[in-house]
């Protein structure tokens, strides 16, 4: 009666009824509902992994082919969870817990956060690192997922500190084989940046430079002058904004939620003002987007007529905050401030935390269009709920893939040792101005030509991936009926069961460290030729006794 709870003026037999018909159109699990069921009325859900799992169920039920590596894909292939010793200003030693995932090695090197958080679970980085791999199978990105952090509060430690912990990590992961150009490459995510990855490559080429010359591919998301490229801050804004752009030129697409094609004139309310709702909200208000409420934290803004988002921000930045801001019509604080997130717009975008939208407040909801900045900002029983309801949900694997396209061109300019667009530079600033001297038009125009700089490639590789993903992601959604995310979810399963399906299989024989002993591992090995493999795993042991 919880969904429900609102129609207290029906009887109890036409809410029987009525949530039976509504369990089995959105198809959620009704034992499994009663089972999480909690007193007063709430519903505690499951924890990030487990709906991840749970929407993965549904993409792999909406595969075509075979589906036999279906169970090596969901699961996490390989975990590390060590104490990291850091000495403080002040002398004393703390005793950090951190955490390194590799989710999958369907294509290597693995890709993924690098996470400084106090509230850093196992559990939760290897949530992040299954939905790496997730868009990268859906992106086409030759990257296996991953995920790491350290448990630490950075406000609490200063800049030399954190240094130290960032340089302690990346040696105890050399040390143990975990991070490399071709093995694992780390990215900057919450509570960490780019000075962070400048200390980590710095670290590993301090250990490896002399014998690894592709050493400063270790990390992304470096400043320019330690091997970063033009155009990652903005990355992840930019690829929301044009998957939101893409999703809106689709006519059915808006005609089905009431829209009318375009982002011009639509009203959105932004959450978060981060480095994925600082940029994607700057983008969304240069496309022509009225911007008319921002949460953040305990504070919030709200006018129906819009906000001067530039205004917005600077206020923000100031004041870290939102409380006294003149110039909107109404500002919220508290608790009151949480009230901006289900007023009624065009499109509701959720750039700040996990689980922001659940199963306890999806039907306060007043929004056409809810567009997953953030990383899993649905639950999975909110995603049945909203389907039920009618309200588009855009994945946040198909919006904020703008982080995995800048991370590949940055690996890919360490590896190539040349700026992206240098040895093409001149030559089209060359034929532009011939095209434009055939074309008549005078010298100052012909001077003006240039070829494309390092950032009008990241932006050109951003949009041109979105438009190939919506395309693909609506039409099989369209064709078997099934949501947007759980479309998403079938593409990707299937191109990395295709990439494990064609390659074929190899045994890995890996070194426990906790018992000192080898561990083979013989999956989706038909048990006739299972002692041929033993026998060659002891075979290999002998040569490599020593």
């Amino acid at each position: 009666f919880f969904f429900f709870s609102s129609r207290r003026r029906h009887t109890r037999s036409s809410l029987v009824s009525w949530a039976r018909r509504c369990v089995q159109e959105t198809g959620i699990n009704a034992e499994y509902m009663g089972q999480i069921f909690m007193e007063k009325g709430k519903l505690d859900e499951p924890k990030v992994l487990e709906q991840l799992h749970l929407f993965y169920d549904d993409g792999e039920k909406a595969m075509n082919g075979k589906k036999q590596y279906i169970g090596l894909i969901k699961e996490a292939s390989t975990s590390l969870t060590f104490k990291l010793p850091i000495i403080r200003d002040n002398g004393k030693i703390d005793t950090l817990q951190a955490f390194r995932v590799h989710h999958s090695y369907h294509s290597l090197p693995c890709k993924g956060g690098l996470r400084f958080a106090p509230d850093l679970t196992a559990e939760n980085i290897e949530a992040q690192a299954f939905l790496t791999t997730i868009k990268m199978g859906l992106c086409d990105i030759p990257f296996g997922g991953s995920c790491g952090g350290v448990k630490c509060d950075p406000s609490k430690y200063s800049p030399a500190e954190l240094e130290r912990i960032t340089r302690r990590y990346t040696m105890e992961l050399s040390r143990k084989g975990f991070i490399g150009p071709s093995i694992d490459v780390p990215e900057p995510d919450i509570g960490t940046n780019s000075s962070t990855m400048a200390y980590m490559k710095d670290t590993y080429q301090l250990l490896y430079g002399n014998k690894d010359i592709n050493a400063s591919a270790v990390c992304t998301g470096k400043p320019a002058s330690q091997g970063g490229i033009e155009g990652w801050d903005e990355a992840f804004g930019l690829s929301i904004s044009h998957g939101i752009q893409e999703f809106l030129s689709i006519d059915p697409f808006c005609k089905k939620y009431n829209l009318t094609p375009g982002l011009t004139g639509k009203t959105i309310i932004l959450q978060g003002l981060g480095k994925i709702g600082y940029w994607a909200g700057k983008f969304l208000a240069a496309s022509g987007a009225k911007i008319i409420g921002v949460q953040v934290r305990t504070s919030a803004v709200f006018s129906p007529d819009g906000l001067d988002f530039e205004d917005v921000l600077a206020y923000y930045k100031a004041n870290k905050s939102l409380i006294g801001y003149k110039k909107a019509k109404e500002c919220l604080e508290g608790q009151a401030a949480e009230e901006v997130f289900y007023r009624p717009c065009d499109i509701l975008v959720p750039a700040a935390y996990e689980n922001t939208i659940t199963i306890n407040n999806v039907d306060k909801l007043q929004a056409k269009v809810i567009a997953e900045a953030a990383n899993a900002p649905t639950t999975y029983f909110a995603q049945k709920m909203l389907d039920y309801k009618g309200i588009a949900i855009l994945p946040d694997f198909i919006l904020n893939t703008g982080g995995n396209v800048v991370s590949y061109l940055e690996w890919l300019k360490n590896i190539n040792h040349v700026k992206l667009g240098r040895l093409i530079k001149g030559w089209e600033k060359q034929t532009k101005a011939t095209i434009l001297s055939l074309l008549g038009k005078d010298i100052a125009a012909q001077e003006k030509a240039e070829g494309p700089s390092e950032r009008d490639i990241v932006y050109t590789a951003i949009n041109e991936m979105q438009h190939s993903i919506v395309k693909d992601v609506y039409q099989l959604s369209e064709s078997k009926k099934i949501s947007l995310r759980i479309a998403g979810y079938a593409i990707s399963i299937e191109r990395i069961h295709k990439m494990y399906e064609e390659a074929g299989f190899v045994i890995q024989l890996r070194f426990n460290q906790t018992n000192r002993l080898f561990q083979l591992s013989l999956i989706h090995i038909s048990e006739p030729t299972r002692p041929l493999y033993i026998s060659y795993a002891v075979f290999c042991l002998k040569k490599k006794k020593n």
